[in-house]
Order: structure tokens, then C-alpha cells, then sequence
């Protein structure tokens, strides 16, 4: 009887088993047969390839259409020659073959057809030549397809070739077609065609690394920087790599890679045999093979045993999959077999248990998910937490507390929290019940500042308390950070110009006197120019260094933009002690020092200081007149930085404000509508002064000069006006109503008969001004031709801009203009600075002219500068001549002109008419009208 009884039970345990396993069988099914494991398996065998990726030899080279490409060209679509001369050069370089992915079946509006057939033509004799193919639909709502080919003229002389890629489900592609065929025509893919097959399609190899192939720019083959030795034997591929072209697939292993590089991978698949997947019924051969093997095995062996088996048969499968795929070049399935596998090992072990064991396993599972949960939450959150009961006892504390306390758990346990959270020794009721900010003790005494939160959870047994601290340290930073911000300059370290304001009105209320000092660095645009901005910042640094070590406590240092410092001195006269401040400070800073970024050459600079001094509360500045929300530090750095730039101007090192300075610059904004107002109303006026022959003494030209209007009741000075209008922005109308005002008078010279040579000064801002150049060259060209035009620049005016100025300067010669350098001798120009100017008359400075007999200094000057002039083939005109001595000595040199008072003023036209009438009738001498340049 009880033989029977267990006969019976083993049989139904035996049929629960079998029946459990054709279950999972179902199952497997169910899913298998709609592609609903395919992800999965795809997602599996992409991580096992991901692993065995490797490069391989191939004679496969990308010629890339990337971004440097499409840059250095600047545009894009190519005209067709680009792309003849890129077949032209590879034609020359005994390539393998050639696959041209671009598409050229239409016309070229940019031109160059009949360049890219000829290359075609020519390279397709010599190597076999591949251009694609493609089928695609009319429009995106029409279902009709269409195929693009290449212009007939392209195609006659190659093969023709697919590139059609399809994606699988899942949107990546890992299969290549064999091709397609098209009204009676097949035409292979390009993958086969480069690996020299025509009957297969293939899997795509994705354990080639990409890197395998060679990758040369389009742009580098175009401009010869590609060696013949890189190109010899290659099979070439032509294809578009730069993101924003579009060419671009979705692929496993190597996510997102160009069409070119895809078929490259296709073409080398198929040189190492092609890559294969199992038929059908052999993959169904498989299934039923594990299935049998699974309910064999699990139905005789425990749970713990079988998943023991269930592990050896995942890692064996997984290493046949390698292997059959490395050696064989086959795809096996690898996710399906094993997962029908698992689904066979569970539905047994399932099938053995009863429902009261299940629900006991359910609820261990889930308990032990929630615990293992909370733990991982905990243990892994960036906030400190510490479990404390009712008397302030830590009973837990997190791995994050542990590690910034630097205590272990079982250090932190049974000690009071107010050993690490001081404002805890009251207790925890006494803690704020709402986040509040604190300092958390560390082992080694450092306080951290935290927020704390303090939250009680109510359980079955003894109250729990939850401290959960968050890490402020780098909110706190951040707002030191933001303070000093506020407050520095990132660059130097001395205050800002907003903060330095608030020190001087403080200081204002506590101190009498002071004096406010702003210090710019002379040419330091050129240091910048020179050795670059990386220089330019080490100079800054290096000179708020000594401006701050120098000053010291005597008061505040800032920088207040650019190359521009401010110091504050409270209590210091300029008059007692401030001066001498000053120029001791500028001898400080102009000691020689060596950057990093100079090397071993030192730099040596100088600067301007200008000063502004307070004097007591009864002699502050009227804010109205200097806008009305302007504080007196405000006013005194205005100040201060105007006295600095007239200091520049006067060529002195330090200079300090004065009443007289407020004028000045009252006056300068007063002439500032004056100028827009006089040229507007064609009132300013020009007088002439005579340039005469040295050695005929006849008049050869005149010097056109500028002048206030005579009605307007006051003399301007014109260096004043210039520098106003300079200032303002009015150079250029100021500087075209001259050269339209002469050009108007030009037919009435003519007919009397004056000097035909007319010179007139260019501001050094002008040269900065393509739009003014431009103007000038239009201007000139609609002379009658009777004026010879002769523009004067200083040899230092196109300094800081030389390239720009340069290229304007030989547009204006090239008009027809001639280049005369004015002042020469003032500067500290170069002869091959000279001589790039392609000036023809070079003008001695009169400060050297002037009294010559009495400087022998001056005298070897005038005759070097003659003799370098007349070597570079230039004429050279005396300015400034006003004794008969001056003009002996430069005759007695050679010097070609001369201009200055010993024969005339500038004149007004009828005063030159009197001048020129009297002086042909005193001299009998013929006017000059050859021209000297």
C-alpha cells in the first residue's frame, strides 16, 4: 500500500514537472514567435562583440568630407572641380579602387560637370571605380519609390553600385544587403563590389574596430599635405563624415557611425569570409536542444543544483557563441536558448512548491528587497544621517557621517550627538524643528558648517530620531567666492572699482585730505600685440604686485579696468609728500622685470600717473555739475583720470588736476556741437602755406591747413579742435569737407595758375576706417586731375593697428595719392617701417630745422635723415626754415624744399595771390608747376 502511494506521488510530481516544462515552453513561444525577445538579443550579443572589438589590417582608407573640410573651403555643397581635383590627386597615387559616396545625379548649380566626368573618365581607366545608387521614396507621403542615379555622363565609365542601408527593429543596422534590383538591372552593394563579391549579403563584423582604417581629410589630399606612400594600394571610399551633413546611421557596439565608415566595415567583413547567421530551422533545432537538455537536467536535480548547472550552461554557451562567431564566422542565438533555459528552471522549481511555501517565499523576497533597499538609500545618499534615540544616543550612522566625521560606525555608536553637533548638548527638544544651519565636529576638531534637519519616526517601540546634516561647505564657498567677486579683481587681487568707491567714501567721512592717484601703462596695447595677452596679464599682475607693495598700509589699491590702477591715499596732500609719492612710485614700476612669457628678456615699462585731491568737506566738488548721482570718489577718479590723460598729452609723468583742468574740459565738450555746427554751415575756412624749390626758390606747392572760423568771436587752437573732434567721432566729415573744399577750388587754381602740388594732413584715426579710405579714393578720383595730391601722416600715426592701417595706406597710393611722413624725427620708427609705408616725401621736423646753425646735434640729424631720404629715392621737405642761415645749410645739403616763415605764413587765398604776384615780380622768377614726387 505504501509503495503505491508513493508511486502515484512520484508519478504526479513527474507530471507536474513535464507539464511545467512544456509550459515554458509555451512561453518561450509566445514571445519568441511576435520578435518580442529580439531586443534582448540584440542587446546581449552586442555586449559580447562589444568585447571582442579589435583593429584589424585592412587596405581600406576613409577620404572624409569632414567639418575642417567644409570650413577651409566655406561652403557647402562643393563645386564639382573640388571633387575632380580630390579624383585627380588620387589618380596619381596608384590607389586599389575607388568608391565616390556622394550623390551627383543632378546638375551642379555651383558648376564643375564637365571637370568631374574628365576625372571619372581618367581614374576609372586606370583603378575600378564605384558611384551609388539608391532607391527611396518620391516624398515622405507618397509610398511610390524612385532611384537616383548618377549623370549619364558619370556613369558610362563605372560601375554602378547599392547603398541602401535598412536598419533592423530596433533602429541600428547590422545587415548589409546583396543589393537591389531595378527594371531588369541588379545592381550590388558597394560593400560587395569593394571586396570583389556579387552574390551575398552579410552581417556586419562589429568586432572591427573603426579604427582599422585609415582616415585622411579632403581638405589635406587638396592642398598636397597627404604623402603618396599613405595612398599607394588603398581602396579609397569618398564619403561624408562632418555631423552636420547627415550621413550619419545608428549602429551597435559603435553607437553612431558615417555611411562611408558602415560600408568600410562591410566591404572588410566580407574580405575575412562575411559574417552569417544559422538558418531558421537549425536556430529551431537549437531551441529544442536546450529545452531537452533543461527539463532533463533541472527535473533531476534540487533547486540550489540546478541553478549551479543553470550557471555552467550560461558561461559554456556564451563561450561557444565567441568562439563559433571568431573562428566560424557564424551568429548563434545567444539571449534565446538561455533564456528558454531559465524559463525551463524556473517553471520546475515553481511546479515543487506548494502555495504556502510560495507565500512565505514571496514574503521573505519582499522583505528582504525593502530592507536591502533602504539600506542602499541610505547608504548611498550625499546627506549625512545618524539615528538617535530619545537621550541624544547615536544607534546608526550612515557610511557618508562615517567618512566625513572620520569615525567608524562602531566608533559613532552609544556616544552623544552632541559630541559631534555641539548645539545638541541641550538636548534633542531643544533643537529647532524646521531645517536650521550648524557645525558638525569632525575626529580631528574641524568644524564643518551643516544644515540640520531633525525628524522623530514614530514606531511600536522606543521613539527614533533622525538627523539627517547636509554638507554646506560648498554653498559657503561659493558665497566667499561671490563676496570676493564682488569685491576683487579676478586678475590682480586689488579691490574693483566699485568697492574701492565705497573705501573712499568711507575714508571721506573720517579723513580731511587725501589724494586719489590713477596710474595707466604707457604702450602697454603694444606689449598685448607683441608677446600676447597672456604676457599682457602677467605685466598686470606683476605691476599691482609692486603698486600694493609699495603703498602697503599708507592706503587702499585698485584696479579699475584695463592697464588702468587707482590709489587712494587718505590725509596725503599733493603738495606735501604727494608729488614726490608719485615719482617715486613711478621709478618703482619702471625697474626692470622678467615675465615667464618673455623668457630671458626683461621688460621695461613706464607710466602715467594722474592725482585729484580732496580737501575737506567745504571744497567738495558740486555733484550737479558733474551728474547728479555721481559720489565724490566718482568725481575724484573722473578727475583723476583726466589729469592722467592730459599728463600723456604733455608728455609728463605725473600730473595733478586743477580747477583750470575743469575748464578745459568744459570747454572741450562746448566744442564738441561747435564742430558739427561749423561744418555743417561750411564755416571753418583754409589757409595755404608755400613749399618753395631750395635751389630756385619758386614756389612748387602749398600745404592746405585748417582754421577756426574767424566770425565765430573766439580763436581755437587748431591742435585743440583736432583733438575735440578727434574725440568725438567728427574727424571724418571735419577731415572730407577739407578735401571737398580744395577739390571745389581746384578749376579756380588752374586758371590762375597757382602751384598745382596740394598737400593736406591725415588724422593717424582715419587709418583705421576702411568706409573713410574708400570715400577719400572716390573723392580723389572726381578731381579734374589739375591738383597733385599729397597726404601727410606721422611717422608714428598707423603704430598699434599696423597691418590694417598698412593695407589702407597702399589702397590710397594705388588711387594715385601721394604719401608724404610728416614730423619725421619725433618718432621711433623703423627704416623697414619707413619703407612699407611706400611713402615718396619724408618732411624734417621744424624742431630741428629751426636755428640749425646754433645745434650741431641737430645739424647731424638733418644730414643723416638727407642722406637716408635720397637713398630710398624720396624727397625731402624742410619744415619750420625762418632764417637765411637755415636755408644756406639745407641748400649746402641738398635738401630738395623748404617751408616756414622766412617766406610766408600760411595764407588766406587772396593774401597767396598777393604773395605769389609779388614775388614773381620781384624775383622774375616762373612759377613752379612740375610736380617733385
Amino acid at each position: 500500500m505504501s509503495a503505491e502511494v508513493d508511486r502515484r506521488l512520484t508519478s504526479g510530481s513527474a507530471g507536474k514537472v513535464v507539464l511545467s516544462a512544456l509550459l515554458a515552453a509555451v512561453v518561450f513561444v509566445l514571445l519568441w514567435w511576435p520578435g518580442l525577445l529580439e531586443r534582448a538579443e540584440f542587446g546581449l550579443r552586442d555586449r559580447i562583440i562589444g568585447l571582442l572589438v579589435e583593429e584589424q589590417p585592412s587596405k581600406l582608407l576613409i577620404l572624409e568630407i569632414d567639418s575642417a573640410s567644409i570650413e577651409a573651403l566655406g561652403h557647402w555643397p562643393w563645386p564639382r572641380s573640388v571633387f575632380a581635383s580630390a579624383i585627380n590627386a588620387l589618380g596619381e597615387s596608384d590607389i586599389r579602387s575607388l568608391m565616390v559616396d556622394v550623390d551627383f545625379s543632378a546638375t551642379s548649380s555651383l558648376g564643375g560637370d564637365t571637370e568631374l566626368e574628365e576625372a571619372i573618365r581618367s581614374i576609372s581607366e586606370k583603378v575600378p571605380t564605384f558611384l551609388p545608387v539608391f532607391v527611396q521614396r518620391r516624398s515622405q507621403t507618397e509610398s511610390d519609390l524612385m532611384i537616383r542615379r548618377p549623370l549619364s555622363g558619370l556613369a558610362e565609365s563605372v560601375e554602378l553600385v547599392s547603398v541602401n542601408m535598412y536598419p533592423e527593429e530596433d533602429g541600428l543596422v547590422r545587415f548589409l544587403s546583396v543589393g537591389f534590383r531595378w527594371q531588369d538591372r541588379f545592381y550590388r552593394g558597394a560593400w560587395n563590389a569593394m571586396a570583389g563579391q556579387a552574390d551575398t549579403g552579410t552581417w556586419i563584423d562589429y568586432t572591427i574596430s573603426p579604427e582599422s582604417f585609415r582616415y585622411v581629410s579632403f581638405i589635406d589630399l587638396l592642398e598636397g599635405r597627404v604623402p603618396d606612400r599613405v595612398l599607394e594600394g588603398r581602396d579609397v571610399i569618398i564619403g561624408s563624415t562632418a555631423i552636420e551633413l547627415g550621413d550619419n546611421l545608428a549602429t551597435p557596439v559603435h553607437h553612431v557611425l558615417p555611411g562611408a565608415v558602415i560600408q568600410a566595415l562591410g566591404a572588410q567583413t566580407l574580405r575575412n569570409g562575411g559574417l552569417y547567421a544559422v538558418a531558421p530551422a537549425a536556430g529551431i533545432g537549437v531551441f529544442a536542444l536546450f529545452w531537452l537538455g533543461a527539463t532533463l537536467v533541472f527535473s533531476r536535480t534540487g533547486w540550489q543544483r540546478g541553478l549551479q548547472v543553470l550557471v555552467v550552461m550560461i558561461a559554456a554557451w556564451l563561450g561557444v557563441f565567441t568562439l563559433v562567431h571568431v573562428e566560424a564566422r557564424l551568429l548563434l542565438d545567444v539571449f534565446k536558448p538561455l533564456f528558454l533555459s531559465v524559463l525551463v528552471y524556473v517553471a520546475i522549481n515553481l511546479a515543487r512548491l506548494d502555495s504556502a511555501t510560495l507565500d512565505r517565499l514571496w514574503l521573505q523576497i519582499s522583505l528582504r528587497d525593502n530592507e536591502a533597499l533602504l539600506d542602499r538609500i541610505v547608504a548611498t545618499t550625499n546627506d549625512y544621517i545618524l539615528c538617535v534615540d530619545r537621550n541624544g544616543v547615536i544607534t546608526k550612522a550612515n557610511q557618508s557621517i562615517q567618512t566625513l566625521c572620520g569615525r567608524s560606525e562602531g566608533q559613532m555608536q552609544n556616544t552623544l550627538l552632541s559630541e559631534c553637533l555641539p548645539d545638541a548638548r541641550h538636548g534633542l527638544m531643544a533643537l529647532p524643528t524646521i531645517p536650521f544651519d550648524t557645525h558638525l565636529l569632525t575626529r580631528t576638531g574641524e568644524q564643518i558648517p551643516v544644515q540640520a534637519t531633525v525628524s522623530r519616526v514614530h514606531t511600536s517601540a522606543e521613539a527614533i530620531f533622525t538627523v539627517v546634516l547636509r554638507d554646506l561647505r560648498e554653498r559657503v564657498e561659493r558665497e566667499r567666492e561671490l563676496e570676493y567677486r564682488a569685491t576683487y579683481d579676478s586678475l590682480t587681487g586689488l579691490l574693483n572699482r566699485s568697492a574701492f568707491f565705497d573705501r573712499i567714501n568711507g575714508s571721506l567721512r573720517l579723513h580731511q585730505h587725501g589724494c586719489l592717484i590713477c596710474l595707466d601703462i604707457d604702450y602697454f596695447r603694444e606689449v598685448n600685440h607683441t608677446y600676447g595677452h597672456a604676457a599682457g596679464d602677467q605685466l598686470l599682475k606683476a605691476v599691482a604686485e609692486r603698486i600694493e607693495a609699495y603703498v602697503g598700509n599708507l592706503g587702499q589699491c585698485a584696479r579699475i579696468g584695463g592697464d588702468g590702477f587707482a590709489l587712494w591715499l587718505p590725509g596725503l596732500r599733493f603738495a606735501a609728500g604727494g608729488c614726490q609719492f608719485c615719482e617715486h612710485l613711478l621709478e618703482n614700476l619702471e625697474s626692470k622685470l622678467t615675465l615667464d612669457i618673455t623668457g630671458d628678456i626683461p621688460l621695461q615699462i613706464s607710466a602715467t600717473a594722474g592725482v585729484s585731491e580732496f580737501d575737506g568737506p567745504e571744497t567738495a566738488v558740486d555733484h550737479a555739475s558733474h551728474g547728479g548721482s555721481a559720489t565724490q570718489a566718482e568725481i575724484l577718479l573722473r578727475q583723476a583720470m583726466d589729469a592722467m590723460r592730459l599728463g600723456k598729452l604733455e608728455g609728463v609723468g605725473v600730473r595733478c588736476y586743477s580747477q583750470n583742468d575743469s575748464q578745459a574740459a568744459m570747454r572741450r565738450l562746448e566744442l564738441v556741437p561747435a564742430i558739427r555746427t561749423h561744418i555743417s554751415n561750411d564755416a571753418f575756412h583754409l589757409v595755404y602755406q608755400p613749399k618753395l624749390d631750395l635751389q630756385t626758390l619758386v614756389p612748387m606747392g602749398c600745404e592746405a591747413l585748417l582754421r577756426w572760423p574767424q566770425n565765430a568771436g573766439e580763436v581755437v587752437p587748431v591742435t585743440q579742435f583736432i583733438e575735440v573732434a578727434e574725440n568725438s567721432r567728427q574727424i571724418v566729415p571735419l577731415t572730407r569737407w577739407v578735401v571737398e573744399t580744395l577739390l571745389a577750388q581746384e578749376a579756380e587754381w588752374q586758371k590762375k595758375g597757382r602751384p598745382r602740388n596740394m598737400a593736406l594732413n591725415l588724422s593717424a584715426c582715419l587709418f583705421q576706417d576702411r568706409n573713410f579710405i574708400a570715400g577719400l579714393k572716390d573723392l580723389l578720383s572726381s578731381s579734374s586731375g589739375y591738383f597733385n595730391i599729397e597726404c601727410e601722416i606721422t611717422e608714428t600715426a598707423l603704430l598699434g593697428n599696423e597691418d590694417r592701417a598698412l593695407a589702407l595706406v597702399s589702397e590710397l597710393v594705388d588711387s594715385g595719392a601721394t604719401l608724404a611722413i610728416d614730423d619725421f624725427g619725433t618718432g621711433y620708427s623703423s627704416l623697414a617701417y619707413l619703407q612699407s609705408l611706400r611713402a615718396s616725401v619724408l618732411k624734417i621736423d621744424k624742431s630741428f630745422v629751426s636755428h640749425i646753425q646754433e645745434s650741431p646735434g641737430n645739424q647731424v640729424i638733418v644730414r643723416s635723415t638727407l642722406n637716408m631720404a635720397h637713398e630710398l629715392g624720396m624727397t625731402v621737405v624742410a619744415e619750420g626754415v625762418e632764417t637765411i642761415e637755415d636755408e644756406q645749410f639745407l641748400r649746402a645739403h641738398g635738401c630738395d624744399l623748404a617751408q616756414g616763415y622766412l617766406y610766408a605764413r600760411p595764407l588766406a587765398l587772396p593774401d597767396l595771390d598777393n604773395w605769389l604776384a609779388a614775388r614773381e615780380s620781384k624775383g622774375g622768377q616762373p612759377l613752379g608747376y612740375n610736380t617733385y614726387c
